[in-house]
């Protein structure tokens, strides 16, 4: 919930909270915080609808536009009625559809671009097994070097063991100290 929103009604503005409500299905038409931030300003104003004027609705969606869209959130100003607001809702809902799935789009995007970041981490999670099997494998090379009859061959290979233990226990010290 919006803190400017939770302010306006926790310090009784209910002009205020009135006109919150109006502009968030404007906002976002989907209707999720819509329906939480009505909640919330109907559980603190015992006043916060007036009682309905008696105009009737066009209810038909397939006749629904912004400019009707627009006319019955100004009407809100002048009778801010249960009715109204409820009516306001379905019509935002409607007109505002193809808003929504934007933001719906926009949303899966953003969740994405999140998971594909998270992902981008994981790999140092599997880095330290790759280090570790460098040092490993270095100490391994190290070790056969010792038992290998040839001088040279054996020398080759213990300095190799030993650069690869060098090399992954330094990049498995670097990794544990990011």
């Amino acid at each position: 919930m919006k803190p400017k929103f939770k302010k306006a009604v926790d310090t009784g503005d209910l002009v205020s909270t009135r006109l919150f409500l109006a502009n968030e299905m404007m906002l976002d038409p989907r209707g999720k915080t819509f329906i939480e931030m009505r909640s919330y300003a109907e559980s603190k104003f015992p006043d916060l609808y007036e009682a309905h004027n008696g105009v009737t609705f066009n209810q038909n969606p397939a006749t629904w536009s912004e400019p009707l869209l627009f006319s019955v959130k100004n009407e809100l100003d002048s009778n801010f009625s249960r009715e109204r607001l409820d009516y306001y809702y379905d019509l935002a809902k409607v007109v505002l559809k193809d808003k929504a799935e934007n933001l719906d789009t926009e949303e899966r995007i953003a969740t994405s671009a999140k998971s594909a970041q998270e992902e981008s981490r994981a790999p140092h999670k599997n880095n330290k097994t790759v280090y570790a099997g460098i040092t490993v494998g270095g100490a391994a090379m190290a070790l056969a070097g010792l038992f290998i009859e040839r001088t040279i061959i054996a020398c080759a290979v213990s300095t190799l063991g030993v650069i690869g233990m060098t090399v992954g226990g330094y990049m498995l010290y670097n990794e544990k100290n990011k």
